[in-house]
């Protein structure tokens, strides 16, 4: 109340925003390691929060951090004074619908995080009347990390910031994803990470024939010049087979010796003398040095090219929208289905509990109704094992979709097979992963989307979105199935 009257909204605002986020819990497990987004599911299953965690109004849950707060005062109670308690994980489900809730029933707006001014949790900005996002809540970025930003604050530039905390390319990535440098740069969050990532796609500066394995391996090497790079990988393998003076030929070796030189150069038939080879070479490779030199901006300007978008590849595929919700699992811009939005039901407009599309009798003589199917799409924020709940951030809010538990099993499944070489290898995800995009058919009843189909439908329940290209959605009907 006292926060309410003497100060600015901001501030109250803010108070609940940490609040319903669960702001509070990541801001005190400082040591929480569970800051990636796993690539195996069964660890993502060791760190998911127990049953009682899910509960805002659960006792055990306020005990609980009472004895975290008391035990934190204490350096040493002897070994039997204390239970080491599990690390949480930050509640991104959570984290979005509080977001979604203040932007759309009070239209306060949250900010992406400022690298300058971003706390660990969310923070009031009184002038712009907003709240920032903390740092706390970007992925990927460690508590001790985040402690050494804010310490060493003020930064005039990313690079700046890069030069003084020490950070790998994947904490570089996701602070650039989530908007941290936005304000400090000044420019937009593209160019940003062009710049990031131009510096990591090591570009050359100058091509000679140091550069033909790479250039091959990128098959940037003309049809005209291809025998040069069969000579150079030749020249590769002579230089592995060595004996005293002499390169061992194979029967392969010498039939492309006498193809494109002369026996005459071997001795015994199997075998070359190494300076006699190497001085070959040397001369054999004229043309291509002359052709890297002729075409040198040319050349460099498409190695340069597929290095860049390889890293981009890499590091940085998407756009803005599909970055924040990566980093920050929030949209600040569009949400990336947004423009699809009209062609699907919205949530929120639906009655809450299922319209009745006609009815029939059974022939048992009971009364059948069959409901209005409806259909939503959204990207997957969060999901609860324990209850078979999934949390789907639509363009047009937060929706809990529970889900039959065969039905949930099925989607969420991972799916792997043994290869060749005898090791497990993963074939697909499941759909539940944060970040997942999916379509989804169904009804509501009360807060809540139940997945269902009608027989005369065509479409399965649920349907990832494998592409939002040339503003078409593209779908993956059905899970992969191992061999």
């Amino acid at each position: 109340m006292n926060l309410a009257y003497h100060y600015p909204t901001i501030f109250w605002n803010t108070a609940n925003l940490i609040v319903d986020s669960g702001g509070v819990n990541y801001q005190k497990y400082e040591d929480n390691e569970n800051d990636e987004e796993y690539e195996d599911d069964e660890i993502d299953e060791e760190n998911e929060v127990e049953d009682n965690d899910d509960d805002d109004n659960n006792d055990d849950d306020d005990e609980e951090y009472e004895e975290w707060e008391e035990g934190a005062a204490v350096i040493d109670k002897g070994p039997s004074a204390q239970k080491k308690k599990k690390a949480r994980k930050i509640d991104y489900g959570k984290i979005a619908a509080a977001i979604g809730r203040l932007n759309s029933e009070y239209g306060i707006k949250v900010y992406p995080p400022n690298i300058n001014e971003s706390s660990v949790t969310f923070t009031p900005k009184v002038k712009e009347d907003v709240i920032l996002y903390g740092l706390r809540g970007i992925t990927r970025l460690p508590f001790e990390k985040i402690q050494e930003i804010i310490d060493n604050r003020p930064y005039n530039s990313m690079q700046d910031c890069f030069d003084r905390i020490k950070l790998n390319i994947t904490q570089k990535i996701e602070l650039i994803k989530s908007g941290s440098f936005d304000r400090l740069e000044g420019k937009a969050r593209e160019e940003i990470m062009a710049d990031l990532l131009d510096g990591v796609a090591d570009k050359k500066q100058k091509l000679n024939l140091q550069n033909m394995q790479m250039l091959i391996n990128k098959q940037l090497i003309p049809d005209s010049m291809s025998f040069y790079a069969k000579l150079y990988l030749f020249n590769k393998f002579l230089k592995t087979n060595k004996s005293d003076i002499y390169y061992l030929l194979n029967e392969a070796a010498i039939k492309f010796i006498d193809r494109n030189f002369s026996l005459d150069y071997t001795e015994d038939g199997d075998k070359i003398l190494q300076k006699t080879w190497d001085n070959l070479y040397k001369k054999a490779m004229d043309p291509m040095r002359a052709y890297l030199k002729e075409h040198q901006s040319e050349m460099l300007e498409k190695l340069n090219s597929s290095l860049y978008n390889e890293v981009k590849e890499k590091y940085a595929m998407g756009n803005i929208s599909s970055w924040e919700m990566e980093s920050l699992n929030f949209y600040y811009h569009d949400h990336e289905l947004a423009k699809f939005q009209d062609q699907f039901d919205d949530f929120n407009n639906l009655p809450k509990e299922p319209e009745v599309e006609y009815e029939f009798m059974a022939k048992d003589g009971r009364l059948v109704q069959v409901y209005k199917i409806h259909t939503i799409i959204g990207t997957v924020i969060d999901k609860k094992k324990s209850k078979n709940l999934v949390t789907l951030l639509t363009p047009t809010g937060v929706v809990t979709v529970k889900i039959y538990k065969n039905q949930f099993a099925l989607y969420d499944k991972q799916i792997s097979q043994i290869g060749e070489d005898g090791k497990k290898h993963t074939l697909e995800k499941s759909w539940f992963r944060r970040g997942t995009l999916l379509r989804i058919q169904g009804i509501r009843r009360d807060h809540n989307f139940i997945p269902r189909k009608t027989k005369s439908s065509i479409y399965p329940v649920i349907m990832k979105i494998i592409s939002t290209d040339n503003d078409t959605l593209e779908y993956q009907w059905e899970r992969l199935e191992a061999d």
